[in-house]
């Protein structure tokens, strides 16, 4: 029987407070997104390539979501990967303010960015400044490494998102070129990297799952939770992230399902 390991320091609360506030924006955007994919017209001509396209935006925002809740209840809960895995998330409130700016460089979305980025650093300088995580790993001789079903996972979904990001630029930006010859290359290609840029958050989390189990830390099995999530949630997906998390439920990782409770708070 595995033992829990011992509970970190408490967060800020002003931190746990910027963490909801980012969690609630993430939720909202994802509800905005999922307009699009419900939108998209079966009757279109290339209804596929569409569908494609606003499913895997709406997955990025899905990974954003579940990666600011992770956060947030790893803070809340005092567990000892509640630090790296909330430095992460906060670094893409960074990632997607220069996303909108891309999109946008409007001066008041500039002043947005602003803010984002001197939030995300105002929250790794309360994170890193004072904490004592309890315990720094709980790969243990019960634990040695994670299943090789979980880490080709990780792998799969990571090599996915290069062959994403040839689809965008080498089949759909063209595709629209030759349908739109009107806009010019640039404007589809410029559709191309936003659509990329927006679901950067699907990838990365997959590739950092990857990253972390490999390097036997507690935040790659937090993260591959997440990813198992959102193999679920792209519905072609969905056996291999149900097999995914039935293999994470067996492994008995005390990151993620912990048996005996710990030091004392």
């Amino acid at each position: 029987m595995s033992e829990a390991p011992a509970r970190a320091t408490k967060a800020p609360w002003w931190v746990l407070a910027m963490f909801s506030l980012s969690t609630l924006i993430a939720f909202t955007w994802a509800s905005l997104g999922s307009e699009s994919v419900v939108g998209t017209s079966p009757q279109s001509a290339y209804f596929a390539e569409g569908y494609a396209f606003n499913v895997v935006d709406w997955l990025g925002t899905i990974a954003l979501v579940l990666l600011q809740c992770a956060a947030l209840a790893g803070l809340f809960t005092r567990q000892h990967w509640g630090r790296p895995v909330a430095t992460i998330a906060s670094g893409f409130w960074v990632v997607t303010v220069l996303t909108v700016l891309f999109a946008t460089a409007g001066p008041g979305f500039v002043a947005i960015g602003l803010v984002g980025v001197a939030a995300a650093a105002l929250v790794w300088w309360g994170l890193h400044r004072r904490w004592d995580p309890g315990v720094e790993t709980t790969f243990t001789r019960n634990h040695p490494s994670a299943p090789r079903y979980i880490v080709g996972l990780a792998a799969v979904g990571t090599a996915l998102g290069i062959v994403w990001l040839g689809w965008l630029f080498l089949y759909l930006a063209p595709l629209l070129f030759r349908l739109y010859p009107g806009f010019g290359a640039a404007s589809w290609y410029w559709i191309a990297t936003f659509g990329f840029l927006f679901s950067l958050p699907l990838w990365v989390v997959q590739g950092l799952a990857l990253v972390g189990l490999l390097r036997k830390r507690d935040w790659g099995v937090v993260m591959a939770v997440i990813t198992c999530l959102l193999w679920v949630m792209s519905i072609v997906g969905l056996p291999f992230g149900i097999a995914g998390l039935f293999v994470l439920w067996r492994w008995r990782h005390p990151a993620i399902r912990p048996q005996v409770s710990g030091a004392p708070a």
